[in-house]
């Protein structure tokens, strides 16, 4: 081989070389561009996990037990990103998902010792700053109270980047970036999906994100979790068998010590007043549960559900004179075309 063609071999590799390089620190951009929130967390699982196939935590406790668990945040771009730090109860939702998020949940009377009683952060951190693709460690103390619990307990942490003004749209709006792991402590460590147990507890005329609907109330008083429920349910009329309104849902997820609205949404017309029945029916669990509760709705509560609903048909105030003056102007047609015809038979 000539010195020449070694040169030129050479040259080559030395361009591919650079070329492979230039396209892993293109490529290496491009996917750190498309991560907007500019960090990601991470679990550390430690030895009492109950299932070490899982990310999230589901811990083996025992009674007046305190132990640290800890989680990694991991900046993913080189600017400087700020997280806020909290910890939630897990709740039931309408929307038949569990609810991780709810900084101010509703919680049932069934939950004693929720999460947040138990799980705090250490040294009381409000948030931490990543930046430059670091990670940093944040600590959580575990304190289960002295007597035993059954069942499981269920939570989360979350972590939300803080936004800044320079991120706002032109409404005024931001996107938050958040990132959940939750937390599911135990002492019993028997079988978490199993052994709800459902209740209806009241039925009523509600709004919904503005919609009016039919919300029955249902509560779960165990300390298990009921996944992949189907639900369904209708409306009518007391005495009556026409259906005014049905729902039904699938893989409805149900979080212990909880209680969701199931709602079944109604049309566009005004809501009477008037004694209904709600006829429902939950499958779940290898179980069934059916209900049937009659419930009223008095006039005040319809008139101002109906006034408060944003999806309603609203009548313009010309309407009902426009529809008068048609009406009397069709009467007076008829009684004229009346004599008309009178007349003609009258000169024939």
């Amino acid at each position: 081989m000539t010195m020449r063609s070694k040169l030129r071999k050479l040259r080559f590799l030395l361009l591919l070389v650079v070329g492979t390089l230039f396209v892993s620190m293109t490529t290496y951009a491009a996917e750190d561009s498309k991560d907007p929130a500019g960090y990601t967390v991470e679990s550390i699982i430690p030895e009492n996990q109950v299932d070490k196939t899982k990310t999230y935590y589901y811990l083996s406790m025992e009674p007046k037990q305190t132990q640290t668990i800890q989680v990694k945040v991991i900046s993913t771009k080189k600017e400087p990103v700020t997280v806020s730090l909290a910890v939630h109860d897990a709740v039931s939702s309408s929307v038949g998902a569990i609810d991780y998020a709810n900084p101010k949940p509703k919680l049932d009377r069934s939950l004693k010792n929720p999460i947040t009683d138990l799980v705090k952060i250490k040294d009381n951190v409000k948030e931490v700053t990543v930046q430059n693709f670091e990670e940093k460690i944040v600590e959580y103390e575990i304190s289960t109270p002295k007597k035993d619990f059954a069942g499981v307990k269920l939570g989360s942490l979350r972590f939300v980047r803080k936004n800044e003004k320079s991120e706002q749209n032109k409404n005024g709006l931001t996107s938050e970036y958040a990132r959940v792991i939750a937390l599911m402590l135990t002492e019993d460590e028997e079988t978490f999906n199993h052994g709800a147990e459902l209740h209806l507890k009241k039925v009523g005329l509600n709004l919904s994100n503005g919609r009016k609907v039919i919300a029955a109330n249902i509560q779960n008083d165990q300390p298990k979790v009921l996944q992949e429920m189907k639900i369904n349910g209708q409306i009518t009329r007391k005495g009556e068998s026409e259906v005014l309104a049905k729902h039904k849902m699938e893989n409805f997820s149900v979080a212990p010590n909880s209680n969701f609205n199931f709602e079944l949404p109604l049309g566009l017309e005004n809501f009477q007043a008037g004694t209904y029945v709600f006829t429902g029916e939950a499958k779940g669990d290898g179980r069934t549960w059916k209900w049937k509760e009659t419930f009223t709705v008095g006039k005040e509560r319809a008139d101002k559900i109906n006034e408060e609903t944003v999806f309603k048909i609203k009548v313009p105030q010309w309407v009902p004179w426009s529809a008068g003056l048609l009406i009397l102007a069709l009467i007076g047609l008829l009684i004229f075309l009346t004599r008309r015809q009178r007349n003609w038979y009258e000169r024939k």
